[in-house]
């Protein structure tokens, strides 16, 4: 994935990652989420917040919301897979106003 998305500080966003698509071995499973960080970590109230996160056997999923206006952000998830290895993938998202932000699903 290339580029930035936008976000809007009002909305929610909902991104999913299937580690199927070239980073899970054949036969290789998601064993332990190791969680999304958000960098950079700010103490305003109005920061980016993770208000759940899920994942299964390939796929793990995120939603956010907030964010301060201008400001741009590191969202990287992380996990263990039943082979011992770890892996991590990122976005970065700059918070804009609303008729520029939207949704991100990876295509299974």
């Amino acid at each position: 994935m290339n580029g930035t998305i936008l976000k809007d500080p009002q909305s929610e966003l909902e991104f999913r990652f299937d580690w199927r698509l070239g980073y899970l071995s054949k036969n290789e499973t998601v064993e332990h989420d190791l969680g999304w960080t958000i960098q950079p970590v700010d103490d305003d109230p109005d920061c980016l917040k993770i208000i759940e996160q899920t994942h299964s056997m390939h796929r793990s999923r995120v939603v956010i919301t907030g964010g301060v206006c201008g400001q741009v952000y590191l969202l990287t998830c992380t996990i263990g897979t039943d082979r011992g290895r770890v892996l991590k993938r990122a976005v970065i998202l700059r918070i804009s106003d609303a008729q520029h932000s939207g949704e991100f699903h990876e295509i299974d």
